[in-house]
Formats: structure tokens, C-alpha cells, sequence
């Protein structure tokens, strides 16, 4: 004989389930407080525009409501030296580039925070390629054209800020061409693409994503991507190697943290959830037409790619003086 279940049973067992899935959802914060997205630049940048995505997404996925907060200032360090400070609860998130990393040297004795030591990394949310963009009504056909001027009488240079890959690059090219070419660093690859479209930059070295409406609107121009292999976003630029300068080539990622000392359970959570919300069909093909690559690391993929960077960074900023007083 089958014995149906009372109704004090039934009850039971959805209370069990309610409780199950509101243990599951703050297991990803201490509390019913919004989740805080910390973006160490200004708005209408690549990194903008995931964080931006990402929220929405995790946001949707778990029923858990997303703050998204820019605090742009001292080359990211402003935002970095926040979420390090605060509580590893599950509730402060920051979204940064290798600036993290760069920052430690470029503001030697001035930053409040350790690479490796004062995060608990999630996951790499993706990689974008670096992209050096001129005006369309700009007598600058090409790359060699930008060096040649550079060689010349200078150009100024845009980038998103100091210590990111942008920087990075631009040292690099430099360090390989010669000339002059100054540094102007804004508060994130959208002010640096204003500036660009507004003459206050002669180029700009941003993340593709930054300036993608523009390349298809036709007010600018890409000359090369930073980068091995050309962009499959925009696969009629080529590469920096084909333009003629080859370089080292370190692409930019950005990436998940959350403060020291955030339980691994929890940090675990927000990296499956982060992996999964990057394999939705919708969210991934969003990104992939805005320039960006999709990643979605394990948290260990991501400590390699600190260590890394860690090791690298330092010696190549400190053999062309780079410095931020």
C-alpha cells in the first residue's frame, strides 16, 4: 500500500527547500545586503561594460541584488585599497586588471595593499586584446606612420591609466621603437577614447571592447592589435608583429577578488557561478561581439596568473624607470 505524505509533511518539506535555498544564496553573502562590484575606473570602459554585464547576470542567477560602484582615482588604488579593507564577508567584490599588479612598483612605498596577499582571487572573467587606435581624420595610415611621427615630433599617447596593459604596452613599444611618445593616462579607457575623439590625444592604447562602436561607426581607426594572433571581434586589423613591431605580447585579463580571508566556500561559489554565467549562450555572445574572450578560470588558473605577473611586472617597469610620484 502507497502512503501519501500529510499535509504536516508537505509543509515540512517545503520549509526544508525554502531554508536549503536561502542558505545557498547567503551562502554567497553574510547578509540580505546588496553585493558591492568595486570597478577601479570611471564609466563606459571594457571593464565598465563586464562588471556591468557580470552583475546583472550573477544578479539574475542567484536572486541576490548587485551594486555596481566606481571608484576611479590613483591609477585603480583607490578602489583596490577599499575592497582589501573590506570585511570578507561575500559582500565586496572588485573587478581589476594586471594594474593590481603594476601598481605595486609604479606607487612604490605608496600602496596600501599586497598582490597576492590581500585578495582571495575567484576567477579570471575574461581576456580582451589591446587595441592602438588613431582618429579616422587623422593623416596616420598605419602604424608605422604613428612611429615614424613619434620619431618626429612626438605623439601623445592615451591609455586607461598607469600600471594596466595598456601601459604596459606602451612602454613596450617604446622600449622597441624609439621616439617620443607621452604618456597621458586617464581614469579608465572611455575618458581615454573622449579624449582621442576630442584631439587631446594624437592615439590611444585601450582594450578593444572600449573602443569597438567607434571602429564601426568609422570615427576611429585601429592600426594594430597588442596581441599574437589577430582579434576574431575585428580580424582585419593585424597584429602589432604585422605592422612591424614586434614586441612582447602580455594579454590583459580582468579579474574576480574578493578580500583576504573570504571562507574558500564562498569564494568557490561565486567562481562556479561566474563560470556559469560566462557559458550562457546570450551573456558569452554579448561579450564576444563587445572584443572580449570569455574565460571563467579556476581560482587556481587565476593565483598562477598573479604569481606571474608578480614575478614580471617589477623588473620590466623598474628597466625603463617607470614610476608614478
Amino acid at each position: 500500500m502507497t502512503l501519501l505524505p500529510s499535509r504536516r509533511q508537505v509543509l515540512g518539506l517545503g520549509t526544508a527547500v525554502a531554508f536549503a535555498a536561502l542558505v545557498n544564496r547567503n551562502a554567497l553573502a553574510a547578509d540580505s545586503r546588496p553585493v558591492r562590484l568595486v570597478l577601479p575606473l570611471s564609466p563606459g570602459g571594457a571593464m565598465d561594460v563586464l562588471g556591468r554585464g557580470l552583475a546583472q547576470q550573477l544578479g539574475t542567477r542567484l536572486g541576490v541584488s548587485f551594486i555596481v560602484e566606481n571608484r576611479a582615482g590613483a591609477g585603480g588604488n583607490i578602489a583596490t585599497e577599499f575592497v582589501a579593507g573590506e570585511k570578507p564577508d561575500g559582500n565586496t567584490l572588485l573587478l581589476t586588471g594586471n594594474s593590481l599588479v603594476a601598481n605595486t612598483t609604479l606607487y612604490a612605498g605608496q600602496v596600501r595593499y599586497d598582490a597576492l596577499r590581500s585578495f582571495a582571487p575567484v576567477t579570471i572573467v575574461a581576456t580582451s586584446p589591446t587595441v592602438i587606435v588613431v582618429r579616422n581624420d587623422q593623416q596616420l595610415p598605419d602604424l608605422a606612420a604613428l612611429l615614424r611621427q613619434a620619431r618626429t615630433r612626438g605623439i601623445s599617447v592615451g591609455t586607461s591609466g598607469h600600471g594596466n596593459g595598456n601601459h604596459i604596452a606602451l612602454v613596450k613599444m617604446q622600449a622597441a621603437a624609439g621616439g617620443d611618445m607621452q604618456h597621458i593616462p586617464y581614469k579608465g579607457a572611455g575618458p581615454a577614447v573622449i579624449g582621442l575623439l576630442g584631439g587631446e590625444t594624437d592615439a590611444a592604447i585601450v582594450a578593444l571592447p572600449a573602443a569597438s562602436a567607434h571602429l564601426l561607426s568609422g570615427k576611429l581607426r585601429a592600426l594594430a592589435v597588442v596581441e599574437e594572433r589577430r582579434s576574431a571581434t575585428a580580424p582585419q586589423v593585424p597584429t602589432i608583429a604585422e605592422a612591424g613591431l614586434p614586441v612582447p605580447i602580455d594579454t590583459g585579463w580582468f579579474g574576480l577578488l574578493a578580500p583576504a580571508g573570504t571562507p574558500p566556500a564562498i569564494v568557490a561559489r561565486w567562481q562556479k557561478a561566474t563560470a556559469e554565467a560566462l557559458a550562457t549562450p546570450s551573456f558569452r555572445d554579448m561579450l564576444v561581439k563587445q572584443g572580449f574572450d570569455p574565460v571563467g578560470s579556476s581560482t587556481q588558473a587565476f593565483v598562477a596568473q598573479l604569481e606571474s605577473d608578480v614575478a614580471r611586472f617589477p623588473p620590466l617597469l623598474k628597466s625603463i624607470g617607470a614610476r608614478v610620484d
